[in-house]
């Protein structure tokens, strides 16, 4: 009986140790959760197998050495968010084996010296969101403590002897404070120390400091006051942050020391002056910020291991010659948002790892021959937002790697862009052209001149906002690996002209808008309707182009000025010589030159031959062949006029025309009545004013093309001035 009793009493003391408080959420897996129920005291006989106590969000306003029991397994103890404002000594002594202990988001105003006695093996004290105004020497009682987070309190200078004792610290965080300043021998006793976080203080000026630790790794000044660089620093130092302060200068000796440096922050200073060679002795630089800054220029002697250069948001206004070494590293060159104007030549020479350059908003307004020569590991090119006017040939010579080109929000409408510009791109995925109507237009032109180039890597492009009408046909066959083609927000009109790409949209999983599927600017039966809804039947025919004609009366399309570096036919030294050509060797060529084939196709829409005349040239029907009877036909009226021009008798002599005669054969000839006797199917014209004063008038044939016809004014002539007769006399016809 004795027995039975004796090991009931067992089993009940047992299940007394290992039971769950009552008060706590749960006692699984070696974690007490006593969160968030509103606890005003600590609860008694946590189970002894418990390693974590998550007392957070609580209403805990004192703690006592009795709260916890004795000789406990907790490791971790977690009292953040309670009433907690001063911590008295011993509070946590039966605690022996803790390791971390989170205070965080407690109105903590004083800790004791003793408070933290008995925890010989903490390694991590949270201390962050409190009251603290001073350390004092709480932290003598943890010698082996390896990370302090003191962030976010109201400290407000560090004493000399604030972290004497913790020798074997390497993570010290003291950001967002009061600091105004700091003791030169604060960190000398830390040989250990890796972190130093001193970022979001008013610190004005931090110089003298001393070390103690080779081990020193990541310090950060950023965001505070500072008007000069802190230090010096030891060699260790990796990462070394200095944003957001009001640093005027780099000198020479300012980093001198750090060797082993391979981040340097200065965003956001009000830096004007980087002296010559300043960065020479940081040989492991690998990235420099210096964005958002009063600088004009990029420092000169930067280290060869450099691979990162931010400089944006500066003044800079010239991308010199010579900045970077023959063996420079260099892969990411960011310049956004400066005055550069121009790009020297040779400014990016020896520069083969140079993987991204962004330009993004500058004054940029010529791309000249070689600015990107033997870049063979450019990647990303971003000119957008930039006032150019002319790309000349060769700027985008040997270019093998380009795969991302930025031409965006290009505000110039006339651009002069050279023939080789598309040879040039022809590896890119991705193209942006979004708001820039001058530069769209013009690359959409050279696709249509040059109908057999194609990009057969190109998968994006963005021709959003360019005020485009139409599209070039053979479009479709330059982008054979083309997902997506925004079209958003331009004014399209949706006649024949565009068929093949309703054709397209129909038949295809390309993806051809951003935000807005594109919509029909006319003709007026399909307004505001969405391009691919409409039917075969909707589309009507094409408009007739006004075609622009220059002083000579040929079509400025024809003629575009060539770009830099390209010569016209007057600098090569052709002569036009009426129907025959002369070129200054000596040799005689065809009178239908390149521009005049051009000419012919702009008018017609084929590449057949037109009835339009130009002065200065003949059409083909127009070539003199001796050989070729049919070569001699011509259009208009001179095929009617006489071979022999007979001299003009008197008026009297002259047979008068019947006016009534006149007008009925106008009318038959107006009415197509000759036509229709020879079985030919009447087709009505559409005729229109050109501004030169021609008339062009284009019939719509049975395939859907246009045949147009240029007609020359009527010349009218010239009505000489009468003489006036003078009275006769006798004696003057006697003499």
């Amino acid at each position: 009986m004795d027995l039975y009793v004796a090991a009931i009493l067992l089993f009940a003391l047992a299940a007394t140790v290992t039971c769950c408080p009552p008060q706590c959420r749960s006692c699984a897996g070696g974690t007490t959760d006593c969160s968030s129920v509103g606890l005003r005291d600590i609860p008694r006989n946590f189970p002894r197998e418990s390693v974590t106590i998550d007392l957070t969000d609580n209403q805990l306003t004192d703690l006592q050495q009795s709260d916890f029991p004795a000789e406990s397994n907790v490791q971790n103890l977690r009292l953040s968010s309670n009433g907690l404002s001063v911590l008295a000594p011993r509070a946590f002594s039966n605690l022996g084996l803790l390791m971390s202990l989170d205070l965080s988001l407690n109105p903590i105003t004083r800790i004791h010296d003793k408070a933290f006695e008995g925890l010989s093996r903490l390694r991590s004290l949270t201390l962050t969101n409190t009251k603290l105004q001073r350390i004092g020497k709480p932290f003598n009682e943890i010698p082996n403590i390896s990370t302090l987070y003191l962030g976010n309190n109201q400290l407000q200078r560090i004493e000399e002897d604030d972290f004497e004792m913790i020798t074997r610290v390497r993570s010290i965080d003291l950001s967002a404070n009061r600091i105004e300043s700091i003791h030169p021998r604060a960190f000398e006793n830390l040989p250990y120390l890796r972190y130093l976080i001193l970022k979001n203080n008013p610190i004005i000026e931090a110089r003298g400091l001393k070390f103690s630790s080779a081990m020193l790794q990541l310090v950060d000044f950023s965001q505070c006051n500072l008007r000069s660089v802190p230090g010096p620093m030891p060699p260790s130092v990796a990462d070394f942050r200095l944003g957001n302060n009001k640093i005027t200068e780099i000198k020479v000796s300012d980093f001198e020391n750090i060797t082993n440096l391979q981040l340097l922050t200065l965003v956001e200073n009000q830096i004007s002056n980087v002296e010559y060679m300043a960065f020479s002795t940081n040989i492991n630089l690998q990235e420099l910020w210096l964005n958002s800054n009063k600088l004009k220029m990029i420092p000169r002697g930067l280290p060869i291991a450099l691979q990162k250069l931010y400089m944006d948001q500066n003044n800079i206004h010239d991308i010199e010659s010579g900045l970077f070494g023959k063996n420079a590293n260099l892969e990411t060159l960011s310049l956004n948002m400066n005055a550069v104007h121009q790009i020297l030549s040779n400014s990016f020479s020896g520069l083969k790892n140079l993987t991204n350059i962004l330009l993004k908003t500058n004054k940029i307004q010529e791309i000249k021959s070689g600015t990107f020569t033997d870049m063979i590991s450019l990647n990303k090119l971003d000119l957008s937002d930039n006032p150019l006017k002319t790309i000349s040939p060769g700027a985008f010579k040997d270019l093998p790697s380009l795969q991302d080109l930025d031409m965006s929000y290009q505000e110039q409408t006339d651009v002069t862009v050279a023939n080789d510009f598309l040879p040039g791109i022809n590896t890119i995925k991705s193209l942006q052209f979004m708001n820039s109507p001058g530069l769209a237009k013009k690359f959409l032109r050279l696709i249509e001149k040059q109908r057999r180039f194609t990009f057969p890597s190109l998968t994006r492009i963005n021709l959003e906002y360019n005020e485009l009408e139409t599209l070039p046909s053979n479009l479709r066959d330059a982008l054979p690996s083309l997902e997506m083609m925004s079209l958003d927000g331009n004014p399209l009109q949706c006649d024949s002209r565009l068929l093949w790409l309703w054709n397209w949209m129909k038949n295809s999983d390309i993806v051809f808008y951003s935000l807005e599927a594109p919509k029909c600017a006319g003709p007026g039966n399909v307004k505001e309707r969405d391009l691919d809804s409409l039917k075969v039947n909707d589309f009507g025919s094409a408009p007739p182009t006004a075609t622009k004609t220059n002083s000579r009366g040929a079509p400025a399309e024809a003629e575009d000025s060539p770009a830099k570096g390209e010569t016209t036919q007057k600098q090569q030294g052709t002569k036009p010589t009426g129907g025959v050509q002369e070129t200054s060797t000596g040799q005689k060529g065809n009178s239908q030159s390149n521009t005049m084939k051009d000419i012919l196709e702009a008018t017609t829409g084929r590449g057949k031959t037109s009835l339009e005349r130009v002065e200065g040239s003949q059409t083909s029907g127009q070539i003199k062949d001796n050989n070729n009877n049919a070569a001699r036909k011509t259009t208009g009226k001179e095929q009617n006029k006489p071979k022999n021009n007979k001299k003009k008798g008197n008026k009297k002599n002259k047979k008068k025309r019947d006016p009534k005669k006149r007008n009925k054969k106008k009318r038959k000839r107006h009415n197509g009545t000759k036509g229709a006797k020879r079985g030919k199917r009447k087709i009505p014209r559409k005729c229109s004013k050109l501004p030169t004063g021609q008339r062009q008038c284009c019939r719509t044939l049975k395939d859907g093309s246009q045949r147009c016809r240029i007609m020359k004014p009527r010349a009218r002539k010239a009505t000489r001035a009468r003489k006036t007769r003078k009275p006769r006399t006798k004696n003057s016809k006697t003499a």
